[in-house]
């Protein structure tokens, strides 16, 4: 969404925003048709996005001031204040393109790198940032730009109620939030191909045949929350946080915002966009002035098409059709949306020499014929498949089925290295960045194992908190260093004690694995549920799973005591109505004070009245040495 003057739709607005978008995809129509789209030239282009966290490696809200200090037009914002985007500059495919990107990625980088320590802020490379905790979604941390608020606003008022998001992989994340913040947890690096009109059917389908095997190889993103789901998270997520699809009884074919596709492209470019306006509804315009895109076309020129961009830069195919304007000619290009960020600027740019490399490879035998080799589901599968498990998928690939590391390796990177030497790239620009992914693919070694595999040896002897912290500190120190992802070390636990502020907060030391009871349970039940797993408080629910009590084993053995014939006592017979509660933010030093003050051993950790944990004071006793020994 490069347009900066959008707004809600009112009545009037539509209208004229209609006929603009109508007239746009007209005139695309007609220029293809007249030959006026560029031709004959293969560009390639890219957009890092990155995150920025502080000396606590948990995410630094200062985005917005980091790009006012930067005075460099390759850098702009993102939806929240902890991202920030570079725009790379397009590079004709020719010999030292390769090179010629890298060294404008690196050196951006770089300034990225000082800029952010103007600020007390580090830049971390990776497709969901480990530590974002649920309290930094909140909807003070987005970008204070008009447009994503104009677009949260919009959304938000489609849906009629909060977004919800539901994800199950070896952990499992459900909730309702009430903004589009959570989009903000993706972050990509974005691959730009510029391709000719009279290809661009094929060269989609192709694109989205290829898709599932190249994420697989590429996934970096299987945590959110502290949870462990999708290899690629990012993929299941942002579908999700951008859902304004009404929930209902009855099955509707109705089609997400953020979407893999639903067909096949049979004609040109403009069918994409056709299909666009059809399928979606338009959620946010911008004001029209000056002549049409007709009236332009009818006088020689060469329109924006701004109209057409707009509604298209709310959608969020994971292959995008793009049209623009560079050097006064117009032309369309493909942008790969799916890659995530990171791990390291060598690991993006062999997942961009790879997916650039097999977009040339295009099988030209089967031009126009897609529909007669895969079924598009089973297209879409393999990709639903390589976001869920990676290169554990299996995939359907020309009617067989085959392990998705074996045809990276047997098939697609020998496609990929063949097309690149016959564009004229020489072998030895290309060859370290195929030779990267074909190693990472050989070892079963992408982003998403490498942070799995830490996570699960630490948490042998660190709560999950202290893991997130050490995995993004190796993700900040490791891309510096610069060898590729599937060369890292799992972190190393001394490093721990050198990370500022880790137990600042209640939600740091919180227990979260939650055993509870209801006011009407037998008082016994309670007393043995403590007495099986250690416990000396349970919180006590209601039917709705709100919050409305506490009981203590002090409680129980006092009431025993003073009714020892009572053997069917309720819980609510000597629970503790008056509870005190704290949030998830609740500062460590609060939290001790207040247990003084009552006289508490415990205090359940609250969010919108349900319980999400609870601290006791010899959690915060035992932190407390743990600080002191470090």
């Amino acid at each position: 969404m490069g347009e900066q003057n959008v707004q809600p739709l009112s009545t009037e607005s539509r209208r004229q925003f209609l006929r603009h978008l109508l007239d746009d995809i007209n005139s695309l129509e007609t220029m293809i048709r007249d030959g006026m789209i560029e031709q004959g030239v293969t560009r390639i282009g890219a957009e890092q996005e990155y995150c920025l966290v502080a000396d606590d490696l948990r995410p630094a809200m200062t985005g917005p001031e980091i790009l006012a200090a930067t005075p460099d037009s390759h850098f702009t914002s993102e939806l929240a204040r902890w991202n920030l985007e570079i725009n790379l500059d397009p590079q004709d495919l020719t010999a030292g393109c390769i090179h010629r990107m890298e060294t404008q990625l690196r050196g951006l980088l770089d300034l990225a790198d000082q800029r952010a320590a103007d600020f007390d802020s580090r830049v971390v490379l990776t497709g969901i940032l480990p530590t974002i905790r649920q309290s930094d979604l909140d909807f003070c941390n987005m970008t204070p730009n008009p447009r994503y608020r104009a677009l949260n606003a919009v959304l938000r008022q489609m849906r009629g109620e909060d977004f919800s998001l539901h994800l199950e992989g070896v952990d499992e994340i459900n909730l309702r939030h009430d903004s589009i913040l959570f989009e903000a947890c993706n972050t990509s690096f974005q691959i730009h191909l510029q391709i000719d009109p009279d290809e661009f059917a094929d060269r989609y389908n192709w694109a989205q045949i290829i898709a599932g095997p190249v994420l697989a190889c590429c996934v970096n993103s299987p945590l959110l929350l502290g949870k462990e789901l999708w290899s690629e998270t990012r993929i299941a997520l942002f579908r999700q946080s951008l859902d304004i699809r009404h929930p209902g009884s009855f099955v509707s074919d109705r089609q997400p915002r953020v979407a893999f596709g639903f067909d096949w492209i049979k004609a040109s470019a403009a069918e994409i966009f056709r299909n666009d306006v059809t399928i979606y509804p338009l959620i946010i315009a911008a004001e029209m002035e000056g002549r049409s895109s007709q009236e332009v076309l009818r006088d020689g020129g060469i329109p924006k098409l701004t109209a057409m961009n707009l509604h298209n830069g709310t959608l969020y195919k994971w292959n995008r059709a793009c049209y623009g304007i560079g050097g006064g000619k117009p032309h369309l290009r493909i942008e790969n949306r799916y890659i995530p960020a990171g791990p390291t600027p060598h690991d993006e740019m062999a997942n961009t020499v790879f997916w650039v490399g097999l977009m040339l490879a295009m099988p030209q035998r089967h031009r126009g014929q897609w529909d007669q080799q895969f079924w598009f589901q089973d297209v879409r599968s393999n990709f639903l498949k390589a976001a869920r498990t990676g290169l554990s998928s299996k995939m359907v690939w020309f009617g067989e089925y085959c392990d998705a590391s074996r045809l990276v390796l047997e098939q697609l990177l020998p496609m990929a290295a063949d097309a690149l030497g016959r564009a004229g790239i020489p072998s030895e620009e290309f060859a370290p960045f195929l030779e990267t992914v074909s190693r990472r693919v050989a070892r079963r070694r992408t982003g998403a194992d490498w942070i799995v595999e830490s996570l699960r040896r630490l948490r042998r002897k660190h709560t999950l908190e202290e893991c997130q912290l050490l995995i993004t500190h190796s993700m900040v120190e490791l891309r510096r260093e610069g060898g590729p992802g599937h060369e890292w070390p799992t972190p190393q636990s001394a490093v721990l004690k050198a990370i500022p502020g880790r137990y600042q907060r209640a939600e740091s030391i919180m227990s979260t694995w939650l055993v509870t009871v209801r006011q009407d349970d037998l008082l016994e039940f309670a007393g043995t549920l403590m007495d099986w797993n250690g416990f000396h408080h349970l919180p006590v629910e209601n039917d709705q799973g709100n919050i409305t009590g506490i009981v203590s084993a002090r409680d129980i053995s006092e009431y025993r005591q003073a009714n020892p014939a009572n053997r069917d006592a309720l819980v609510r017979d000597c629970m503790s109505s008056e509870i005190v509660t704290i949030a998830p933010e609740t500062s460590l030093d609060q939290a001790e004070s207040m247990m003084h003050e009552n006289g508490f051993g415990s205090l359940p950790v609250v969010r919108e009245g349900r319980a999400i944990g609870i601290i006791t004071a010899e959690d915060i006793r035992n932190y407390r040495k743990k600080l002191n020994q470090a």
